[in-house]
């Protein structure tokens, strides 16, 4: 029977494994469960690898990092099944050049994903922000002329990025009859002709033919402010822009200056510094939505997480390949 090591801590498999995928674990090998793991330093790691004699470590958000000389240290392990999404943090990138199998959660929480940012759309169109602080702040019935409220039917919808989220956001806009293009150099032609979106070459041109841009990039050097004080000055007045990806995709400085003349509207989930400092710039503008990194998972779908997981585990044991393997490739292109 293989053996597993589970290096979760207790509010992390409180989430992600209930008793049911607890049982199925238990039945399909000797499982070591360890919740005081969390920050353990390299050695202690190793330790605990081998003493469960583990040929697969389950990991989650907190769990400690595997590098290189722990898994040398420990040839038994051939399989790292991260349940959340990252594995920066959880992995260094030589244990994946020695052959180490790394899995993370894929696409099953795209979805989640794309319905955040369908509200955020919805909202910021709707001018959410300025009429919530007139009706509870200010206590004032808002005055349509302030901030104009629009609908979502038939506007043009640019997406910047065009993985996985991005493709269930364009197939949750379809029912509004929105023009939708998006710009992702790598994106394979077929996504593009399957959910009938445009493909974008410039980035800039992107932002200025859209009505709202929904960012969906990752994180890499190259993207690091790319959304520049001159991609944000062409957007049309009463854009929408929202950010679900990477608060370091935009420049956090000129998305301030931009909001602060009014003329665009902003819906953004991520932030260049998080929990997002009390004194930002960005709190308290009516054009500009603040959520706390909770676009995705929700509390009630992170247990999908868990149960593909278990699925992965059960791949691997009966010799097939686990799916949304993390490659050199996608390592080195992650958020």
């Amino acid at each position: 029977m293989a053996d597993i090591l589970v290096a979760i801590d207790q509010a992390g498999l409180d989430l992600v494994i209930d008793d049911d995928l607890r049982a199925q674990l238990e039945a399909l090998a000797n499982v070591t469960w360890r919740s005081d793991l969390g920050g353990a330093d390299t050695d202690t790691y190793a330790a605990a690898i081998r003493d469960a004699n583990a040929g697969i470590v389950l990991t989650f958000w907190g769990s400690p990092l595997l590098t290189r000389g722990a898994m040398q240290a420990n040839p038994q392990l051939k399989y790292l099944c991260h349940i959340a999404g990252t594995v920066r943090r959880i992995v260094e990138r030589g244990t994946i050049e020695d052959g180490l199998i790394v899995t993370n959660w894929g696409n099953v929480i795209s979805r989640i994903c794309a319905e955040a940012a369908l509200l955020m759309i919805l909202s910021g169109l709707r001018c959410a922000t300025a009429v919530t602080l007139d009706m509870h702040v200010a206590k004032t019935w808002p005055k349509e002329g302030r901030w104009m409220p629009r609908s979502l039917f038939e506007r043009k919808v640019g997406l910047h990025g065009f993985g996985a989220i991005a493709q269930e956001l364009a197939a949750l806009l379809k029912p509004f009859g929105v023009m939708v293009s998006a710009y992702s150099p790598n994106a394979p032609d077929e996504a593009f002709e399957r959910l009938g979106v445009t493909r974008a070459t410039d980035l800039t041109a992107l932002y200025a033919e859209n009505d709202v841009v929904s960012i969906h990039t990752g994180k890499t050097d190259a993207n690091y402010h790319i959304v520049t004080a001159e991609v944000l000055a062409a957007m049309p007045d009463g854009a929408v822009l929202v950010n679900t990806a990477r608060g370091a995709i935009i420049d956090t400085d000129a998305l301030v200056a931009e909001l602060q003349t009014g003329r665009i509207h902003a819906a953004i989930d991520v932030y260049e510094d998080e929990p997002l400092p009390a004194d930002s710039p960005l709190r308290g503008l009516p054009n500009c939505q603040l959520w706390p990194h909770w676009a995705c998972p929700t509390r009630d779908r992170i247990i999908d997480c868990g149960r593909l997981a278990v699925q992965n585990v059960t791949r691997f044991l009966d010799g097939e390949d686990p799916v949304n393997r993390v490659t050199l490739a996608r390592y080195d292109t992650a958020t």
